[in-house]
């Protein structure tokens, strides 16, 4: 083969294409941060280089800062109330989010865990009573907001014709503690209906007694026996 003919294509740099969409503003940025100084340093190196940060994740200080993350365009996704739990959370307040949204900040509320994620409906309802945010601001918080920081609020997010029917309906206001689901549904089709659930539980319970002592028979079929003089 002749020098030259047929080269091999280069390697695909996966790293390299994921920057490359960055600098391009094709690929959202979603920033881990707490303190007001790593935000600031965030902002500066994506001014400087000519992109935007979609989201600041976290973003316990925010509220130090709040006037700099509005000017740049960024989003803020944080905890309703949690501080003091290591060093970089020392400053955090559960005033955070409404001191931020106050500013121009679209703001949401983040779980980072397992068991909280099950009950943002009330843990953004913690907004209304740290900085004064109004039923629909705090429930936007856990709604439209986080969609409109993921870029997916042409479909979901709020209540709208030509939306996914993607809807939780609780039995009094959504917001509190003491709310239940009654339904859920996705892209309208329902997946859980409390009554239903409540009828069905029954039969659940007894098809558990069922196969309990269907295994425990065949548990007892299948012991050895044992002679006396073994």
């Amino acid at each position: 083969m002749a020098r030259g003919e047929h080269p091999l294509a280069p390697r695909v740099d996966l790293k390299l294409q994921a920057l490359k969409e960055v600098l391009e503003n094709k690929r959202f940025v979603h920033v881990h941060c707490y303190r007001a100084d790593e935000i600031l340093m965030m902002i500066r190196v994506a001014d400087d280089v000519g992109f935007k940060v979609r989201t600041f994740q976290h973003v316990l200080e925010g509220y130090k800062v709040a006037k700099e993350i509005a000017a740049h365009g960024a989003g803020a996704s944080t905890f309703s109330d949690w501080f003091g739990y290591k060093i970089e959370a020392i400053d955090a307040i559960p005033f955070n989010a409404t001191l931020m949204m106050k500013k121009g900040i679209v703001v949401s509320l983040n779980s980072d865990d397992a068991e909280l994620m099950r009950h943002l409906n009330s843990e953004a309802g913690k907004t209304m009573k740290y900085g004064g945010a109004t039923e629909t601001e705090a429930l936007a918080m856990v709604t439209l907001n986080p969609a409109k920081q993921l870029g997916i609020d042409k479909t979901v997010g709020s209540i709208e014709v030509g939306k996914d029917a993607d809807l939780v309906l609780y039995d009094s206001f959504p917001l509190s503690d003491f709310a239940k689901v009654q339904k859920v549904l996705i892209d309208g089709t329902v997946y859980f209906d409390r009554d239903k659930e409540l009828v069905a539980q029954a039969a659940k319970e007894a098809e558990k007694k069922r196969l309990i002592d269907k295994e425990k028979a065949s548990q007892q079929r299948t012991q050895p026996v044992r002679r006396p003089n073994q």
